[in-house]
């Protein structure tokens, strides 16, 4: 489940270690392109009822908030108070889209793949919004943040794909097949793009605490998450999704909001290049042990 993946995400690293390409262009692509035709052409036909959506939302809210109180807590009780804020870009927010979503579609299949879009689209808008105010360590205002999630495509192909379901609209196959054939190029297109981050990413970080926001995100997450879901009554397919999805390791963007706002971005991008390493381990694991939990 976890190879075909670490396999593409390979290629990705080699392409970027040795190869010159323009990254930013690569990428921006992916957000302004792909991103959003694969956010759009899946609400629009999902399968998910309001009530599950509403499960999904409220668990990730609730996550979030949680994971936040134990960061500053761990940091805190490891004397370690100076990496507080920046520690909570680092495991705060998961690589739930160019990591989490194809590990869903080898694991689970397209019902698992959809319940994780909708994953995505939460967490990119905390990232715009509480990640940046994290990041800016009280010098960016809320306005500030808000606004940058109004400039994202995402957040536009997000509410014209809730305005579609809502009134019922018909999206005619001229329309609905190219964007859900841009959509699905995304997933192999993601992957690449990680592995020619994480190629570009030099850790530089102080290792203490390093290691401790690495084990906070991969051992700390699923287990926070496995509560939520229990206290939730979820149960299923969704439970797995919600866990598997909210384990992945630091969201690479987090590195790049990290570096604009001066956040101590030596550290979040050797907490990134870290847990994503380890991941590879700890998911295999993970995806185990949600299979016996909640059936295969």
């Amino acid at each position: 489940m976890v190879v075909p993946v670490i396999f593409v995400i390979g290629i990705g690293y080699l392409f970027g270690r040795y190869a010159s390409a323009d990254l930013g262009s690569i990428s921006k692509f992916s957000m302004v392109v792909l991103s959003p035709a694969l956010i759009f052409s899946f609400l629009v036909r999902n399968q998910l009822d309001s009530h599950q959506l509403v499960k999904i939302v409220a668990a990730v809210l609730l996550f979030t908030v949680v994971m936040a109180a134990v960061t500053l807590v761990v940091m805190g009780l490891c004397g370690m108070k100076p990496f507080m804020k920046p520690a909570l870009l680092a495991t705060v927010f998961p690589n739930t889209g160019n990591y989490g979503l194809p590990i869903l579609l080898f694991a689970y299949g397209q019902q698992a793949f959809s319940m994780g879009v909708v994953i995505v689209v939460v967490n990119f808008i905390l990232m715009y919004t509480l990640g940046v105010y994290f990041a800016s360590l009280e010098r960016a205002s809320w306005r500030t943040a808000i606004t940058d999630v109004f400039r994202l495509p995402t957040t536009y192909a997000t509410l014209a794909a809730i305005i579609v379901s809502l009134l019922h609209i018909p999206i005619p196959s001229y329309i609905y097949d190219p964007l859900k054939m841009m959509g699905d190029a995304m997933i192999p297109v993601v992957m690449l793009i990680l592995g020619m981050q994480l190629a570009h990413v030099k850790p530089r970080g102080d290792t203490g605490p390093t290691v401790i926001s690495s084990l906070v995100r991969l051992v700390v997450s699923p287990a926070v998450m496995l509560g939520i879901v229990y206290l939730f009554g979820i149960g299923g397919l969704m439970a797995k999704v919600l866990i598997v999805q909210n384990s992945m390791p630091t969201a690479v963007i987090m590195t790049m909001i990290a570096a604009e706002y001066r956040a101590r971005p030596d550290f979040v991008a050797g907490t990134t290049f870290l847990s994503t390493l380890m991941s590879f381990g700890t998911i295999t694991g993970l995806l185990y042990g949600v299979n016996r939990l909640f059936g295969s």
